[in-house]
């Protein structure tokens, strides 16, 4: 994969706003620093002006690994940190090379409080409000579609926009997958933001339980290493995941058919967002871009692939040998990898960025981890790894007072960020945390499969929008009798939001 205003509210609200963006324009702060020559930033002056970033210094208590504003903001002191160091030595570079002073400040957000935050930015804003706003996908997006965010690709007459996503450090095409319309681009992604690694996510593997049941799973698996040669090779698949978490399962020493925390050997440990992990991994799913016809979002017209995908899961889900955190211990997306780390589980899902915390690091058995399993191999090909919603990417609001400005600082960290990337994830994730070849072949697999989230951080917030009489149910894979019935009763629903939610975003400047 490549790494490569918005105004439909109340009509107050939209001449509060068109004020203040007014504001921003006359008083000068939008115009550019100077012209970029090719690749050189010695053209570019800002004499000094001032952008205010907002980074998130949230942590969530679904994860073990810690907040990423270590690695955006960067500490006080980077000490014997080499991460660190590079993050600071970034950050301090682009200040002196731009002739911009970074104002950061921090909020502690859970997802929910993201947008009345950001609304609240922009509505009051002053000398003190974020340009910049760095946070999850999910808040986001919704601030996208109630218009508090700035289109990046077309900033406006007579304002320098420095934003060129072509360039290396970018990802083009999960910026592309942010938005409704590829001339309107508000958030966007790339090297900088770390979490779009930390939140992808994997299926771990206990290497010693693998080793100890070979005997059991000599159709998939003669060896450790061969078992990551036939992921490697594109096999790895629901089904197989379900044999192989049936066949451990077997041959250990519980004494019934349901797996429980206590069992000696447990084939899978599942959590409570599987389902539309797998959903997404399979890219079938209710809304979605059709590349084909310039990224225009749409909804599925055939219900046919979800239904095989979801009676695919729901068996895996239903295997002998398969623990279900969610009827185990209160529906929480970290409590597979708590179950992982008791060192009686084969699989379980996770995410990438756990290699980071300490609990995981501690663990004393031989670990590793493959790719998001195909829903079949014999149709799907590839691997498609999904990004969870909490992951932090960037936009500048409509009240920003510095976008020339902002747009050249997120632009030179962006390209610059090279050596901070390589310090995490190769000197960190990779070779840091791991003690494998297989480890470190998996993860690039995982990061090269890495997918735009239209379909489910931004499709899914069409719904936002339906104002009927009823509820819609939406599509699950946890249930695999009703997926067609329900999507053909609700059908005309689905396209109705995405359709007020295109001649919204229509509205746009």
């Amino acid at each position: 994969m490549k790494k490569t205003r918005i105004l439909c509210l109340l009509l107050a609200t939209v001449m509060c706003l068109g004020v203040l963006a007014s504001c921003g324009d006359s008083s000068g702060n939008n115009q550019g620093g100077g012209d970029r020559v090719g690749d050189s930033w010695d053209g570019v002056d800002f004499e000094g002006q001032e952008v205010n970033f907002c980074v998130s210094n949230n942590k969530y208590n679904e994860c073990m690994f810690p907040a990423a504003d270590r690695y955006t903001k960067g500490p006080d002191d980077a000490a014997g940190d080499k991460i660190l160091q590079e993050v600071l030595k970034r950050n301090t570079a682009a200040e002196r090379e731009l002739n911009i002073k970074v104002n950061y400040t921090t909020r502690d957000l859970e997802y929910k409080e993201i947008q009345e935050d950001i609304k609240g930015a922009v509505a009051t804003a002053n000398k003190n409000s974020p340009d910049l706003y760095n946070n999850d996908v999910y808040g986001l997006v919704r601030a996208m579609i109630n218009g508090y965010l700035w289109n990046v690709k077309n900033a406006g007459e007579d304002i320098k926009n420095y934003f060129d996503f072509t360039k290396d450090g970018w990802n083009e095409e999960f910026i592309k997958g942010c938005t409704y319309d590829q001339e309107k681009l508000y958030i966007f992604a790339g090297d900088y933001f770390i979490d779009l690694v930390r939140m992808a996510w994997v299926v771990f593997v206990n290497n010693e339980v693998l080793e100890d049941n070979l005997t059991g799973l000599k159709q998939y698996a003669k060896s450790v290493d061969g078992f990551y040669d036939t992921v490697s090779q594109y096999y790895w698949d629901l089904d197989m995941a379900s044999d192989m978490a049936h066949a451990v399962f077997a041959d250990g020493l519980n004494k019934n058919g349901v797996a429980d925390s206590d069992d000696v050997t447990i084939g899978l440990a599942i959590n409570g967002v599987t389902d539309w992990i797998i959903s997404a991994a399979s890219q079938v799913t209710l809304f979605y871009q059709d590349k084909e016809d310039q990224y225009k979002p749409k909804v599925m017209q055939s219900i046919d692939e979800y239904q095989k995908v979801a009676n695919a899961f729901v068996d895996m889900k239903n295997t002998i040998g398969v623990l279900k955190p969610d009827e185990a211990s209160g529906n929480s997306v970290l409590a597979s990898t708590q179950f992982f780390m008791n060192g009686n589980v084969l699989f379980a899902f996770s995410r990438l960025g756990e290699l980071e915390a300490e609990e995981i690091r501690n663990i004393n058995f031989s670990k590793s981890l493959v790719p998001i399993p195909m829903w079949d191999a014999g149709k799907q090909k590839v691997y498609h790894t999904p990004v969870h919603d909490q992951a932090e990417l960037g936009c500048i609001l409509l009240s920003a007072r510095n976008f020339s400005a902002a747009s050249a600082l997120m632009q030179y960290l962006n390209e610059e960020s090279g050596d901070v990337f390589h310090a995490y994830y190769e000197e960190g994730l990779k070779f840091r945390y791991n003690e494998d070849d297989n480890t470190r072949d998996m993860m690039d697999l995982v990061r090269d499969t890495t997918d735009s989230p239209f379909s489910w951080q931004v499709g899914w917030a069409c719904l936002d929008f339906y104002d009927g009489t009823g509820t819609l149910t939406g599509l699950y894979l946890r249930n695999n009798t009703t997926i067609g019935s329900t999507f053909n009763s609700e059908k005309s629903s689905y396209e109705n939001c995405l359709k007020k939610v295109m001649e919204k975003f229509a509205a746009f400047e």
